[in-house]
């Protein structure tokens, strides 16, 4: 997947990807070789996609692929190799984390395999079906999930193994109960500016599994073990609470909205309802309605398999679900994000759990089965595992047929000529277009990028309006704004035409004319005039 679908070349020199790496990637790449290409380094990041502002989107990801191509890999090539070893080593934590909780290397089989192939093909919302398959939403293109959830699930596998343990190996262990929670509780405060979707699940599922640990604890012994705490929460807050501090800074105030039902369609709908006494109690009888219903058609075969699975597991492994329930709950009434759909990095925790119940279900039954008609044994596992399976099935065929150019390898060669003859830290006014090559590909800073990417990494909507309003002055011959905003490079192409005919103004060719303040310095017509690429340095 990541060599057919991840900037694939074709003979004439395109990129090619499948399409949720077309609609993110090149954000990513913006971050790589700003750090690539650009002279100096400093923290916090200056946002490649809108000027004067501190980046605060998790950025580690995609400064490893910098490190790889400052040691003299391509692009493509420094984004799939960390690519691979992130989604290999989260899948293989998965596995394990499966295997522990039940003790059973089939479950834990399964239930990668599951995860991989479940969920459904994008273009169902009208069937009110959003929750997606987790390679094409999330493991694919959200770069910074791959490394952020690998380690969530390395720190799942050490709070099971450091609090539920089993009496009779309590002994043997105890002493190295404390560095786990310990390394548990680092690895949690590292998890900010890695992927902060997995940092908010961890560190609830971590303080829900402590607080149910020590509880019982008391309730057996009588004793009170706040180590566990200390142990647990003081690297945890010590290492996370300045990356909080500092995203908070950078982020609008459309962030932990309630928000319920989770989609906007059902959010609507729900506080549609009457919500006065006493008809609350009945409007909260059709939530719970709506909800179940909803949840129904979006999990499948796995909302009945989950309850099952529950009621056949271990109670160590119940307990171990709880908390991603609460949190499962508590993402269907709470929006984390300003794009509600970003709710999904945290039910695909919960996903994972349920995964696992799901397959120790399925096992159960194809064993219930065997034990009275063996032959149906294979028949009945088969037909489980194809009914959890086959949308995701349909949806990696779907990807491997659809992909979309990224960019020509005119385009390229047009980012190529930008890096080799203006400055690093060169400011471009550009299109809003999100696969624009100057900021995509040279590193180059731009005036505004796309407006999706920057309203759903915090940065306000009117400031966000704003700006565009201040772009369509500039490219209407606004000197002295373009003057004001620091603009070394005004880039007149396909994109900025597009640009206009969207916000219905016409581009002022014949300011861009007078040679007392522009200078044309890149003129090539690409596949025609339509194609046309104008690049003026600004005097």
């Amino acid at each position: 997947m990541n060599l057919y679908g991840v900037f694939r070349p074709d003979g004439a020199g395109n990129v090619y990807a499948i399409h949720t790496v077309w609609a993110d990637y090149p954000f990513h790449t913006s971050v790589i070789t700003s750090f690539v290409y650009r002279p100096n380094f400093s923290f916090p990041l200056s946002y490649p996609q809108f000027l004067h502002t501190e980046m605060h989107y998790p950025f580690l990801m995609d400064f490893y692929s910098a490190v790889l191509m400052k040691g003299g890999l391509d692009l493509r090539n420094s984004i799939i190799i960390p690519n691979i070893l992130f989604q290999l080593s989260f899948f293989g934590l998965l596995f394990f984390l499966a295997y522990r909780l039940t003790g059973l290397k089939k479950v834990g089989i399964l239930s990668t395999l599951i995860f991989i192939f479940s969920g459904f093909p994008s273009g169902l919302q009208s069937f009110s079906i959003h929750f997606l398959n987790p390679m094409y939403a999330v493991i694919m293109p959200q770069r910074t999930a791959m490394i952020g959830m690998g380690i969530s699930f390395a720190v799942y596998i050490l709070l099971f193994h450091a609090l539920f343990t089993e009496e009779k190996e309590k002994e043997k262990k105890s002493a190295s109960m404390h560095k786990e929670l310990f390394l548990a509780g680092t690895l949690i405060g590292l998890l900010p500016y890695i992927h902060a979707h997995s940092f908010m699940v961890t560190a609830f599922v971590s303080l829900s599994l402590s607080l149910f640990y020590f509880y019982f604890a008391v309730v057996k012994t009588g004793r009170r073990d706040y180590k566990i705490f200390i142990l647990l929460f003081a690297p945890l807050i010590l290492l996370s609470l300045p990356q909080v501090l500092c995203i908070r800074t950078g982020v609008s105030g459309d962030f932990f909205v309630f928000f319920p039902g989770w989609t906007e369609e059902n959010r609507n709908l729900i506080l549609g309802f009457d919500w006065s006494f006493p008809e609350s109690l009945f409007s909260s009888a059709k939530t719970v309605f709506v909800l179940t219903k909803f949840w129904v058609l979006n999990m499948g075969i796995l909302f009945f398999l989950l309850p099952l699975g529950f009621l056949k597991s271990a109670q160590r492994l119940r307990t171990f679900y709880l908390p991603f329930l609460f949190i499962f709950f508590i993402a269907n009434f709470v929006k984390f994000q300003p794009w509600y759909f970003d709710n999904y990095k945290i039910f695909l925790h919960w996903h994972a759990m349920t995964i696992v119940l799901a397959a120790v279900a399925i096992f159960w039954i194809s064993d219930c089965v065997g034990r009275r008609y063996k032959r149906l044994y294979t028949l009945s596992l088969a037909s489980l595992i194809i009914i959890c399976t086959l949308f995701g099935l349909v949806t990696h065929a779907a990807m491997m047929k659809n992909d979309y150019m990224v960019w020509s390898g005119e385009e390229i060669g047009i980012a190529d000529w930008v890096r080799e003859n203006t400055a690093p830290d060169s400011i471009f006014l550009t299109g809003a277009a999100h696969n624009h090559p100057i900021p995509s590909l040279s590193g180059r800073q731009r005036v505004m990028g796309y407006e999706g990417w920057l309203w759903s990494h915090g940065i306000n909507w009117t400031r966000i309006s704003e700006r565009k309003k201040d772009e369509i002055e500039m490219y209407k011959g606004n000197y002295t704004l373009i003057k004001e905003y620091g603009v070394n490079y005004v880039c007149i192409g396909p994109y900025e035409k597009t640009f206009a005919v969207d916000n219905h103004f016409d581009i002022n060719y014949s300011a861009f004319d007078n040679e007392t303040q522009f200078y044309l310095k890149y003129d090539e017509a690409i596949g025609g005039e339509k194609e046309r690429w104008r690049i003026y340095e600004v005097k």
